[in-house]
């Protein structure tokens, strides 16, 4: 989801000022509980020695807290929440994920000093920066279109309570069925109930859709985006058993295979799978490894894939040199 410009300028401006928080010399939980009620009063960071990114020197839940509540605390209108406190993968600098009044995560990078911080996204680089992530994209294992052996992989981890999810669906189906050298797999990626209630329900119907009838599942996720406001957690069994049924499925044994533990499990999986990729909102596409966070226009996929069927070309022709 987008935040409206208010909310983006304040959250933005964590670049600019400091954030006062401490390290704590115990592992910080994976996923946090909701915010808590902040320290009232401002407290020094100190400069410490250790690496941000060494998972038991991050910084606690509470001292977050405390310089989110000192940052934005002003504005009665804003909300947070944080999600998760880890380390970033870079050396000396921690990763904090935060939902802003309910809405999909930001990510606020801090280094070892503690005293500034950064907004955004770390990305790959490098002459070959996406070979990491495809390695780890031969795990997927989600419905899918296209070639066993594509030219192109497309990973989407996706939430189907999620808005932008429901405008990018038509546009990487699209992709698809355009370039038979992809191959489309949709991945599982419910967010915390807190943000989406219904969403990890969602997900357990349309895997066990999946299981059950590999075609169906298609129409059975698009009839639940058609549908997003129409489901509420309270009566969303009831609407997703009448989506099954009008996608052809067995509406009765959906429901009974999406309470099981094996597709809790193979949801669970999926999600994993995605978290190690540093996947944390959604949707989330990978083409051959790069990672592109948001609802793009065609066009933005489709110059994408023609760049990796170029490069594949290129490479061919190379070795033929050879």
């Amino acid at each position: 989801m987008t935040m409206n410009l208010k909310q983006t300028a304040l959250l933005t401006s964590i670049i600019f000022v400091a954030l006062t928080v401490a390290v704590a010399q115990s592992a910080a939980p994976k996923k946090t509980a909701p915010a808590q009620t902040a320290a009232k009063s401002d407290t020094a960071a100190p400069s410490h020695a250790a690496s941000a990114g060494t998972p038991s020197l991050l910084p606690s839940e509470a001292e977050v807290e405390a310089s989110l509540k000192r940052t934005f605390g002003y504005d009665a209108g804003l909300s947070w929440q944080v999600l998760e406190i880890r380390a970033s993968g870079i050396s000396g600098i921690a990763e904090i994920v935060v939902s802003i009044n309910k809405r999909e995560p930001n990510h606020i990078y801090l280094p070892a000093e503690g005293q500034k911080a950064i907004v955004g996204d770390v990305i790959p680089f490098g002459p070959n920066p996406y070979a990491p992530a495809r390695a780890k994209l031969q795990a997927v294992d989600g419905p899918s279109l296209g070639p066993k052996a594509p030219t192109i992989l497309i990973a989407e981890f996706s939430d189907l309570q999620c808005p932008h999810c429901k405008a990018a669906q038509p546009i990487i189906e699209k992709l698809a069925n355009d370039f038979p050298q992809i191959r489309f797999v949709f991945q599982q990626f419910p967010l915390p109930a807190t943000l989406h209630p219904w969403a990890m329900k969602a997900a357990q119907y349309a895997d066990c859709a999946a299981q059950t009838n590999p075609d169906a599942f298609w129409k059975y996720i698009d009839g639940i985006f058609e549908n997003q406001g129409g489901i509420a957690l309270a009566t969303a069994d009831d609407k997703l058993k009448e989506l099954a049924t009008a996608a052809g499925l067995d509406a009765q044994k959906i429901s009974t295979c999406s309470a099981s533990m094996v597709t809790e499990a193979r949801i669970k999986k999926s999600m994993a799978l995605g978290e190690s990729l540093d996947v944390n909102s959604t949707p989330t596409v990978f083409i051959n490894g790069r990672k592109i966070s948001g609802a793009y226009p065609w066009d933005t996929f489709k110059k994408i894939a023609d760049e990796e069927l170029a490069k594949k070309a290129g490479g061919k022709a190379m070795a033929k040199k050879g």
